[in-house]
């Protein structure tokens, strides 16, 4: 796909949601913080769902969590033989990811350009659209080098099950959907904080 065809995929699937009345950026970041949402909050977001809205920032309306779930069992084990070994998993909270597989360093050949360290990987998916992204779990500061063995094996993975690979370039670049309320004015948002990040 060229750009023009990415950008046109993930704004079809980013759900505007009109913001709560008295619920901004500010209110989501504190309840954030101290891990708790307002009763206010709650109450209205609840009143949302049960007008058959849906959440729209988390998860779409359409969203199949048991269809979804099993999905991600099977990129995990498809990882795991993959690569050899047990990869770890896990399912994110408060976000429009899904869950992420971790691939340990020791089975990856990807590895820092200068100092030739190696580098866990992360594979993560999105509620949104089936799409998914991966790149190493931390950098350090340090240039990546994806092996392109790694490559081949999480995307043959990825692509088995269906999930759609949305390039790296195409997610760092700033968010510009109508859902940027909930960001803020300031707000560095990128497209990987829409579809892949916490809220």
């Amino acid at each position: 796909m060229v750009d023009a065809d990415w950008w046109s995929v993930l704004r079809a699937l980013d759900e505007p949601v009109a913001p709560v009345e008295g619920i901004g950026p500010e209110l989501i970041l504190r309840a954030m913080v101290e891990g708790r949402i307002p009763e206010p909050m709650a109450a209205a977001l609840n009143e949302r769902v049960a007008r058959g809205e849906g959440g729209g920032l988390e998860v779409p309306r359409d969203f199949d969590h048991a269809a979804a779930q099993g999905r991600f069992d099977r990129l995990a084990e498809r990882l795991s033989e993959a690569y050899g070994c047990s990869c770890d998993s896990g399912l994110a909270q408060d976000s429009a990811c899904f869950g992420s597989v971790w691939i340990p360093a020791e089975a990856s050949r990807s590895h820092t350009k200068r100092t030739r360290i190696r580098l866990s990987l992360q594979v993560s998916v999105s509620n949104f659209g089936g799409l998914a992204t991966y790149g190493p779990s931390s950098q350090n500061g340090h240039t990546p080098y994806l092996h392109p063995d790694d490559r081949q094996r999480i995307e043959q993975a990825l692509v088995g099950l269906g999930y759609l690979i949305v390039p790296r370039h195409i997610l760092a670049t700033p968010y510009d959907g109508p859902n940027g309320w909930v960001f803020g004015t300031t707000a560095d948002a990128t497209w990987f904080t829409r579809f892949f990040d916490h809220f």
